[in-house]
């Protein structure tokens, strides 16, 4: 799983533009990306310039938020881009780092003209950003988090509590220190596709509480309609429902999960069994999970399904069948090219 240094988004501004920067902030956290800010992020007591450096040299992505507050006039600003230049020269040719995002109207400075820059005041302007990060994180080989796919039988509260353990997911009771994954959510029409585990995932999903069987039909319904073009839809394991439970209610919903996803399916049915009868259900609004009766329909959970996103494993079998002798790449730049792919388990 990434950390948050290793996804860090340093944001470079003119202290006048920081209501601009502040609204950045909150699209980037939402859209699950790790910005830092400086009055957010530098902490009391700290050396500010020495925590601007060093998160500048931590940080794999620079955004440089330019506009007329910002352009040729002197400032800490210019200051931090002057760092990231030299910080630029030690990247490879293909790395995204430094982008250049425009605020508004304004002239590009000639040290930055030389990026192709994001025009954050035009339509499709953030998506475009979020495209950019998502491209260069995959490049660096940062994100990827293999989760369980095969259902288990039997998994015991026991079993439970050691899995959200041991990655680390929340859980109001059985984990409540745990801290979740750090995702990387991209929205489509009607699915989500998390770029930290590989997993595409339906927006909303069944509008009403159905049983376990019920669920199954909704599911083979779901494949042959194919939604999102696809039909090998499934129910999720718990592990995999769990990885979406966030550490803290989130602030636009008021449940335990980003507020991209649904919220009438704040209860869904996974695989997983922990007994004959009684299947395991994440709650997203208590923020953690207990069996249901897989046979009772009355306060029955919803239904949202999931499934691989085929693109991953398409690149993933043909990364393994291509000879090493036909890419024209330096043996450094094959291996970060492959290193997302090596962890993905066969499905």
């Amino acid at each position: 799983m990434p950390n948050v240094k290793q996804t860090r988004i340093f944001l470079s501004y003119a202290q006048k533009d920081i209501d601009l920067v502040d609204e950045l902030y909150s699209r980037l956290k939402q859209a699950g990306f790790s910005p830092w800010q400086d009055s957010k992020d530098i902490l009391p007591g700290e050396l500010w310039k020495d925590a601007l450096i060093r998160a500048i040299r931590e940080a794999p992505f620079f955004l440089a938020c330019l506009s007329n507050n910002s352009v040729n006039k002197r400032g800490v600003i210019q200051e931090e881009i002057k760092e990231a230049l030299q910080m630029w020269r030690q990247k490879l040719d293909d790395d995204i780092y430094l982008i250049p995002l425009r605020l508004e109207e304004c002239q590009v400075p000639d040290a930055l003209a030389k990026f192709q820059w994001v025009d954050l005041f035009e339509d499709g302007g953030f998506e475009k950003l979020a495209k950019a990060l998502r491209e260069g994180i995959k490049k660096l080989g940062l994100v990827i988090r293999p989760l369980r796919s095969k259902p288990v039988k039997n998994l015991s509260e026991d079993d439970v509590k050691k899995m959200l353990r041991d990655l680390d997911f929340y859980d109001d009771k059985a984990n409540w220190m745990g801290k979740g994954l750090q995702h990387l959510y991209e929205p489509k029409d009607k699915v989500i596709i998390d770029h930290t585990t590989g997993l595409m995932w339906q927006q909303g999903g069944s509008s009403d509480r159905l049983t376990y069987y019920k669920a199954l039909e909704y599911i083979r319904q779901l494949n042959q309609d194919k939604l999102a073009g696809f039909s090998d839809w499934r129910l999720p394991t718990l592990e995999e429902a769990m990885s979406l439970m966030e550490a803290k209610k989130n602030e636009n919903n008021g449940f335990y999960i980003n507020s991209l996803f649904g919220i009438i399916q704040n209860r869904i049915w996974t695989i997983d069994q922990q007994s004959r009868y009684f299947a395991w259900v994440p709650n997203f609004a208590l923020g953690s999970c207990n069996p249901q009766d897989r046979l009772i329909s009355i306060g029955a959970p919803s239904v949202r399904a999931v499934r691989y996103n085929i693109q991953q494993n398409v690149l993933r079998c043909l990364i393994y069948v291509r000879p090493l002798h036909r890419l024209h790449c330096s043996v450094r730049q094959f291996h970060r090219w492959l290193l997302p792919y090596l962890y993905y388990p066969f499905s």
